[in-house]
């Protein structure tokens, strides 16, 4: 069966385009063999405005895709669930976890007040598993502590601080005609780790595209370059570096490959 994919940024923390609103956070919306989706809702402060203006309709979403439990990720479910009680949610179990961020040696709340009680329609992606024909959840990523903890991003646990482990944080991996399109949210858990396990599932398909999330507004030159030889040992055809990538690592990656590179903006599509 052919698979055919429209992916459209609706949230992200830049915009070229007119009449359209951009904000600190990521929210992707595609159509996959006939049916919508969304991957993360962004803060939620630019989602219906950009729909709205992008002739689309959140109505007809069949599933909300969630990356991890930030709220810049999150934040717009509440109202999406306003719009539709039904909408079937689909993420770890992790995402409800109260999220922190050390900020100037206080911790900021960056998470979600909704709970999983609260969604009637709630799909738990702990281990890789189908979500729907052709679309894959990654489920937990195994990696080791050392190669993604960070010491800024806390939760609380049965009443007790804890750094992070992002075992919430998942991705998405869709199967095309051109090859399989990978969906990141923010990659806490490490981009290397991320790919490496997808492409465990996979074996030697081809990479259509890499869209989303890195985390690398504070990386290093040495793992920006660190990363572009990684890159490098990829066989893809597109690399959409945005949201949290940061627009210094998105350029080094577009002087690194060229075409193969595009730096997203809210409104941009991408056909598969």
């Amino acid at each position: 069966m052919v698979k055919e994919l429209e992916i459209t940024i609706l949230a992200e923390n830049n915009v070229e385009k007119m009449s359209l609103l951009a904000e600190h956070g990521l929210a992707l919306y595609f159509e996959y063999n006939g049916k919508n989706y969304l991957f993360d809702t962004g803060q939620g402060k630019v989602l219906f405005h950009n729909v709205e203006k992008l002739g689309l309709d959140l109505k007809t979403v069949d599933t909300v895709f969630l990356s991890h439990g930030h709220n810049d990720h999150i934040g717009g479910l509440r109202d999406l669930l306003d719009l539709n009680p039904e909408i079937r949610v689909f993420a770890h179990s992790g995402v409800f976890l109260p999220k922190y961020k050390k900020v100037e040696g206080k911790l900021e709340f960056i998470g979600t007040t909704i709970k999983k009680s609260d969604l009637k329609n709630f799909a738990a992606a702990e281990t890789t598993s189908a979500a729907a024909a052709g679309i894959y959840n990654t489920g937990v990523i195994p990696a080791p502590k050392e190669s993604y903890l960070n010491s800024r991003y806390v939760i609380k646990k049965d009443g007790r601080e804890e750094v992070d482990p992002f075992a919430d944080d998942t991705s998405l991996y869709l199967e095309t005609k051109k090859g399989i399109v990978i969906l990141l949210g923010c990659s806490h858990k490490g981009v290397e780790n991320i790919i490496d396990e997808i492409l465990a599932e996979v074996g030697d398909k081809k990479i259509a595209a890499i869209i989303g999330g890195m985390h690398l507004k504070r990386a290093s030159t040495a793992k920006i370059k660190e990363l572009i030889k990684y890159f490098s040992k990829i066989d893809f055809n597109l690399l959409v570096p945005i949201h949290c990538t940061g627009r210094t690592a998105a350029v080094k990656f577009k002087e690194a490959f060229g075409s193969r590179v595009q730096l997203g903006s809210v409104g941009d599509k991408f056909e598969f």
